[in-house]
């Protein structure tokens, strides 16, 4: 191939040549952003021109130093045709030259990215292949971590000055209960027992692992229409010591949210049935905490107060650990709540060139990209979606990961005698639920990258 012009590169006393056919632009380096599961040569992503590209390390793929992408000299080169998706990040460039014939002198030898040698004024030039470089992009293993106990202990960054919400709908009507109140979320086709001369709004009594349990319905509650549906759920909430039990048409999400995003309501605001509102990306969701729930305990404390009294809870019994209950394929897993960062719809990610197998693609939430990695593929089994699939977002040694599941079925208090330990690193715990009845196998996020 005739080379006609070149973009010469400087790394120190090195100089490089790439031809200018392959490169699209020339920018100052922006934010990079890590991709995990990335080959040696993938320094993450990062977003040029409004598209997210693979930022791929020259220095790497020639086996030297990293670049320095804070460097004032360091530079990102868009590329043109099948790497469009990828950027090359560089230490330096230098100039743009065309090519003299007679100075250059082709090298012809197999699978060296270096394809020619420039002469050009007093130094030489070494002419580089896209082609051979980027295919020397190799899979890499993650670097291990001091193990004890079988497992990797990481710090979860948790953000500053939020709120973690429980995101459900009553009819049409997004509603939101801050997740420090609740408990567990069970399913609402459970036997109720029901109470003469309650209220409208209070459905019955439940007994839930050996404990009467209140429920209202919430949609009556707030003035909704009442439909039911498999998606109903029960929410247990809690507070000093009491708890009672939400029926609810549906859970949406789990997300967090900054304090300067929830307006609570004025002392002159005539309902006190929320607390306030909480400025969503394109709407307003009503939520309640610590106050609305009070409301309902004192207006339903014949049943609370006389239910709390009756069972005694053992100390083997306590609430350990809260996860969130999924499906994969039928099964039911967990994750620990506080991995979770957020659930969200599904949405399409997009493919990105060099990745592990197990990365479906990437995907823009509220300006972050989060990279969607296949529990299916993880775990060997088919990869079933449909229109109750969920991302679950995770905190994942610093960085968010996401993961589609085929539902989000619950989240649970889970007890001491309810757990039983497994030798395996991927699936430590058992959860034995409703008198062994109910497995669910409980996933180590962290382990789920470690290879």
């Amino acid at each position: 191939m005739k080379i006609e012009e070149i973009l010469i590169i400087k790394n120190g006393n090195e100089n490089y040549g790439i031809s200018t056919r392959d490169i699209n632009q020339i920018s100052r380096v922006p934010m990079l952003m890590p991709l995990p599961l990335s080959p040696a040569g993938v320094r993450g992503l990062c977003a040029v021109s409004g598209n997210i590209v693979c930022m791929i390390d020259m220095n790497l793929l020639l086996g030297m130093s990293e670049v320095d992408y804070e460097a004032d000299k360091s530079r990102l080169l868009s590329l043109n045709g099948v790497y469009s998706s990828n950027a090359m990040l560089v230490s330096e460039v230098y100039n743009t030259v065309e090519i003299e014939q007679n100075n250059i002198e082709y090298i012809n030898k197999e699978n060296d990215p270096i394809v020619a040698i420039y002469k050009y004024k007093e130094s030489l030039v070494q002419i580089i292949s896209l082609d051979i470089l980027i295919s020397r992009i190799i899979r890499v293993a993650i670097e291990s971590k001091d193990i004890k106990n079988g497992k990797v202990k990481v710090k979860q960054a948790k953000e500053e000055d939020s709120n973690k919400f429980l995101i459900f709908s009553l009819e049409n009507e997004k509603f939101a209960l801050n997740i420090e109140y609740l408990r567990e979320i069970v399913l609402s086709d459970i036997k109720l027992t029901e109470i003469a001369g309650s209220a409208t709004d209070v459905l019955g009594l439940i007994t839930l692992r050996e404990e009467l349990l209140l429920v209202i319905d919430l949609r009556t509650y707030y003035g909704f229409k009442t439909k039911n549906s498999y998606k109903n759920r029960i929410l247990v909430a809690s507070c000093d010591g009491k708890k009672i039990g939400l029926l609810v048409d549906e859970i949406i999400d789990i997300k967090s949210y900054l304090s300067k995003d929830i307006e609570y309501m004025s002392e002159n605001f005539q309902s006190d049935k929320i607390a306030g509102v909480i400025h969503d990306t394109d709407s307003l969701i009503s939520f309640f905490d610590r106050d609305v729930l009070d409301k309902l305990f004192f207006e339903n404390e014949a049943y609370i107060d006389s239910n709390s009294s009756n069972f005694a809870i053992s100390k083997s019994q306590e609430d350990v650990k809260e996860v969130i209950v999924f499906k994969l394929a039928g099964r039911e897993y967990a994750f620990d709540v506080e991995s979770v960062a957020e659930i969200i719809d599904r949405v399409e990610s997009t493919k990105v060139a060099f990745t592990n197998d197990l990365i479906d693609g990437i995907i823009n939430i509220r300006g972050q990209v989060i990279t969607i990695v296949s529990l299916f593929k993880k775990l060997n089994i088919d990869t079933k979606i449909n229109q109750d699939s969920k991302i679950i977002i995770c905190n994942i040694k610093n960085t968010r990961i996401g993961f589609i599941v085929e539902s989000v079925s619950d989240i649970l208090n889970i007890k001491a005698d309810e757990i039983r330990e497994q030798d395996d690193k991927l699936f430590p715990n058992i959860f034995h639920l409703n008198s062994g009845k109910r497995l669910v196998l409980s996933i180590d996020i962290d382990e789920i990258l470690s290879k």
